[in-house]
């Protein structure tokens, strides 16, 4: 299954419509177990080209004592998307990142006071089957609701990497920052990983005079901020490529999902 959901991958497709009001799934019980010229690229050690599915993220033995409470939840809401007729081989997942909602709204939709009654501490889960996005709220425990936020990619939360082939990228990127900056890559901050499918090797960032052979390339988004400056970074599962903005063309669902260029700060 070519990247069906991991760490986060995109199709170029519509984004979805946001509604009039979230829509609030039933409470779930936990089943226990700077424009600048683009650089040439970096290279990265070869890896599998092809991202884990759902079913294959419980199997990865190595990641799955420390992300436990993440899987679990990845594994609830899938069921849920198998139970609305999505079929699990269109579903790819998006991103996965850490946030604390308001515990009256989820965090479902606009214009949430900044004082609600009570805060949980969860996930936002996202995925792409087609030409929709599904978007979870999730506390740690079980429960958690499905909501309409076109725009959920300007909502930076922490994200949490749940694919190796993720963080082998997102560590190529830091190392690449730290070297433009002169900061030490700890002091270099994720604010933002997102799985895409680039149409073609030019991962979203084609340079002048190439000419590029269309194929689906599995990759990833990744933005990271060093101090008061942003550095917005390409991948495909074997180099990195530094993309300004203005030179990057993003798949559909990506493209619409982003207000602004680079991801705010929800706090």
């Amino acid at each position: 299954m070519a990247l069906a959901l991991c760490a986060l991958a995109l199709a170029a497709c519509d984004a979805i419509s946001p509604s009039s009001a979230p829509t609030v799934v039933p409470t779930r019980t936990l089943i226990p177990p700077t424009a600048t010229p683009t650089p040439p690229p970096v290279a990265a050690t070869p890896t599998p080209t092809d991202l884990p599915s759902p079913a294959t993220l419980a199997a990865a033995t190595a990641v799955a004592e420390r992300l436990s409470p993440v899987l679990a939840m990845i594994d609830l809401t899938t069921r849920d998307l198998t139970a609305q007729g999505v079929a699990l081989d269109d579903v790819r997942l998006l991103s996965v990142d850490g946030f604390t909602w308001p515990e009256t709204s989820w965090g479902c939709g606009a214009g949430e006071p900044g004082a609600a009654a009570g805060r949980r501490p969860g996930y936002r889960i996202v995925y792409s089957a087609g030409d929709r996005f599904y978007i979870y709220h999730t506390d740690l425990e079980g429960a958690f609701a499905l909501c309409d936020d076109a725009a959920w990619l300007t909502r930076e939360g922490a994200p949490i990497l749940v694919d190796p082939i993720a963080e082998e990228m997102v560590a190529l990127c830091r190392a690449d920052a730290a070297r433009r900056t002169g900061l030490d890559a700890s002091a270099i901050r994720l604010a933002s990983v997102v799985t895409v499918i680039w149409p073609d090797d030019s991962v979203g960032c084609p340079q002048p005079d190439i000419q590029y052979e269309p194929h689906e390339t599995p990759g990833f988004r990744v933005v990271l901020q060093a101090g008061d400056q942003a550095l917005i970074y390409h991948t495909s599962a074997r180099h990195v490529v530094l993309c300004p903005p203005d030179q990057a063309i993003l798949p559909g669902l990506i493209r619409q999902a982003l207000a602004t260029p680079i991801p705010q700060s929800s706090e």
